[in-house]
């Protein structure tokens, strides 16, 4: 969807499996490449990847992972939620020779910014890319709270993987138009 020189939000749900990380990378690779931003597509490949790569480790075992954009003309913003691990995601000082810890530093100094929430039933982490993208929270996020009210990324929930499967629950519920 383009609306404003935005397009997205686009989004994909994946089981919390390690292994598609590449396919979670071709895919980020795909949409940025396809849209006249300024954005390096392997940095935000390579951000998509650690950040979806955390969920798995700290999320529920057995959940699910949301990974999300949306993309204007002066930048992007990737989005990864997971069931809702116990910590909240932040920068760990340690040596370079510590096990984890680096990914949220890859983060940090490839996305102009990033920051973390806990919509109900899910832990969100997202970054920007090129110009911030500048809207009220209310706004920026109305289509993953929507995602999230009929698709749980817990171990046993509903799973829906993307936006046939959400449009066709949300008019089910009558939760749309």
């Amino acid at each position: 969807m383009i609306i404003g020189g935005c397009r997205g939000p686009g989004w994909q749900v994946f089981d919390a499996d390690p292994r598609l990380g590449r396919q979670i990378r071709d895919w980020i690779t795909s949409a940025i490449s396809g849209h006249d931003c300024p954005v390096d597509a392997a940095d935000a490949a390579l951000v998509v990847t650690e950040l979806f790569s955390n969920a798995v480790r700290h999320g529920p075992a057995g959940g699910r992972v949301l990974v999300g954009y949306c993309l204007w003309q002066q930048g992007a913003r990737l989005v990864v939620c997971d069931g809702g691990g116990p910590d909240t995601p932040r920068l760990v000082e340690g040596g370079q020779l510590a096990e984890g810890g680096r990914g949220l530093h890859v983060v940090d100094s490839l996305a102009a910014r990033w920051g973390s929430f806990r919509p109900t039933g899910a832990q969100a982490v997202w970054c920007d890319f090129g110009q911030p993208l500048h809207a009220a929270a209310d706004d920026a996020w109305a289509w993953l709270h929507m995602v999230l009210s009929v698709c749980t990324l817990s171990p046993g929930g509903h799973h829906f993987s993307g936006h046939a499967d959400w449009h066709a629950a949300l008019t089910a519920s009558g939760a749309e138009g």
